[in-house]
């Protein structure tokens, strides 16, 4: 079996009786947060069928000793749980493309950079592929970055959908560890404005590894969490959908733990909690992918592919401490209908023999990737003595109950059975803690009571920053809603629209000269028609645009993009923010 000795220092936390008080209950968010819109790749390094620019053997012919590290790590009960390490991908691919070379790429596609280059609507486009045999899934590390703002990069994997991604992922290292792709190929491209320039260079990939196929660590304790009732968790459903399944570089490595989304006033906000023990750095934060609706499609089904899975890319790092093992972040984005689990700071809130509820997604040493959504029930024990340095306040200890506690599942909150977190998944300690099933064992959580007084400031946040109308800002419905425009031509000029707010409700637009308007945008209150506000536009130009909107009470982003040289299509969205009132 697995083997899970932890041994932490922390420190205790006190909490004032103000903060003992605050609670907060789930709240469901319709809409997606900060989706970017789908702009398809030009997948010219796809057609172009050239050689890799760069080509590796597999891990466990050229690199033995880092396999053998690697399961090494996880069979002695290390955490976080790991899968993956980083691996030099040869001579170095460096990228350079400037003015002139985007220029010689409208004569068509030719070889450059490791790649090949080429025109295209958009402007100017550039693509290579990656290989290492029998690879499970892989990461490339771009370096030494120089991006336009508009700049847009795409990664994907042989007959997988395209993951677009830019500048957000940008480290405070300077680089980007890109989303991870399935199997052996990795392909790469980037699409700019031409006479724009762009720069970076390609030194290493991470390479995620499968499974032990010699590996006896096949526990039997572990509940799948599509067989659990209402009768046993009255919010199954909605944890089930704030939960994620993490996976991040650090240290050179790729590791895996669990996080769920916290409720900060109905706000919409993409808040996740996890451990800081899984990380605790802004580098590791940015690197973050998160992965929903990781789940078998009935009890004891089959556990999907994971890179089927809607993911967020990428994370800011808001607070981190080991005193009570927690890491707080702001997704740069999540998918549509998640729940924000509520949370309760309160120490009285746990007190013994109360139940403890956790989805998870735990990480046995002889699986190929993490498993999925998977449920513990615990007791709480305020009677036992304390592990190692997890002192009370800090920590919650919790025993007996159902399934068990293993790597993958660090960082995931547990609740209470109405829906609130109390506190996150440290790791276990008892009598037996090398057994993940061995019930014995006592589960510790960094108590959020602990966490509360360094993350309050977001989680009582009943509405994002006001609007502010400005030169290029329009503030519609109340106010409340945040409007921007930005254009682009077919001989490379771009800029942002300039704003007139006509009326409370719409606004007009212009982007050569103030006697030239191109376009009108109003936005409705239809809550007392459909539950919706409504964004309508009309424009009567040619040139590339995109209209964002941002609700300012909830952090909803809505975007409307048109191509260049395509006529402007009329919006008439009455389902654009379902967040009445």
């Amino acid at each position: 079996m697995l083997r899970r000795r932890l041994v932490y220092l922390c420190s205790v936390v006190l909490l004032s009786a103000v903060m003992q008080a605050q609670r907060a209950e789930p709240y469901f968010h319709r809409e997606a947060v900060g989706v970017r819109a789908p702009l398809p790749p030009p997948r010219i390094a796809e057609k172009a069928a050239m050689s890799p620019a760069a080509s590796l053997a597999a891990a466990n012919v050229a690199e033995p000793d880092r396999i053998w590290e690697l399961r090494r790590w996880n069979e002695e009960g290390k955490l976080p749980a790991k899968n993956g390490f980083a691996r030099a991908v040869g001579q170095r691919v460096a990228v350079r493309i400037g003015a002139a070379v985007a220029q010689s790429a409208a004569t068509g596609a030719k070889p450059f950079g490791g790649g090949v280059i080429a025109t295209t609507a958009r402007g100017v486009a550039w693509g290579a592929t990656f290989n290492v045999a029998g690879s499970y899934r892989l990461r490339l590390r771009l370096d030494n970055i120089l991006l336009p703002e508009d700049a847009l990069l795409w990664v994907y994997g042989e007959g997988e959908n395209p993951i677009a991604f830019g500048r957000e992922l940008i480290d405070d290292e300077g680089g980007i560890w890109t989303p991870s792709v399935g199997g052996p190929t990795v392909f790469l491209e980037l699409e700019m404005p031409a006479g724009a320039e762009a720069a970076f260079d390609v030194q290493e990939l991470m390479e995620i590894v499968g499974a032990d196929p010699r590996s006896e660590d096949l526990p039997t304790c572990l509940i799948d969490a599509s067989c659990v009732a209402t009768s046993i968790l009255d919010v199954v459903e909605e944890y089930r959908r704030s939960t994620a399944q993490l996976q991040y570089a650090k240290n050179g490595g790729n590791f895996v733990c669990s996080g769920a989304l916290v409720n900060a006033g109905n706000s919409g906000i993409p808040y996740l909690l996890t451990a800081n023990h899984c990380f605790s750095t802004a580098a590791s934060a940015t690197s973050l992918e998160a992965f929903w609706d990781y789940r078998t499609p009935f009890c004891n089904g089959p556990i999907p592919q994971l890179g089927s899975m809607q993911r967020s890319n990428g994370s800011a790092l808001l607070a981190t401490s080991a005193a009570s093992d927690f890491t707080f972040v702001k997704l740069n984005s999540i998918p549509a209908g998640r729940w924000f689990m509520g949370w309760d700071a309160r120490t009285a809130s746990v007190p013994h023999g109360a139940v403890l509820h956790r989805i998870s997604y735990p990480f046995p040493n002889g699986f190929p990737a993490p498993l999925s959504q998977t449920y513990t029930g615990r007791l709480v024990n305020t009677v036992t003595s304390t592990c190692n340095t997890l002192p009370r306040p800090n920590f919650v200890y919790s025993q007996a109950g159902v399934s068990g506690t293993y790597g993958g599942s660090s960082g995931s909150p547990t609740i209470l059975s109405g829906g609130r977190i109390v506190g996150q998944l440290y790791g276990a300690c008892g009598p037996a803690p090398a057994d993940g099933c061995d019930l014995r064992n006592y589960a510790v959580d960094g108590a959020l009571s602990s966490t509360y007084p360094s993350i309050a400031t977001y989680l009582n946040t009943t509405s994002l920053p006001p609007c502010g109308s400005n030169s290029i800002t329009a503030c519609l419905s109340g106010k409340r809603f945040k409007v921007t425009v930005k254009w682009k031509t077919a001989n490379g000029q771009s800029g942002d629209g300039q704003a007139i707010e006509y009326t409370p409700e719409s606004a007009l637009f212009w982007f050569f000269g103030s006697t030239n308007i191109e376009m009108i945008l109003k936005i409705l209150n239809g809550c007392g028609l459909n539950q919706r506000y409504w964004v309508f536009a009309a424009a009567t130009t040619d040139v590339e645009y995109t209209i964002t909107v941002t609700d300012t009470k909830t952090g909803t982003v809505k975007t409307y993009f048109k191509g260049l040289g395509t006529p402007a299509p009329a919006v008439t969205d009455t389902g654009a923010f379902a967040s009445c009132p």
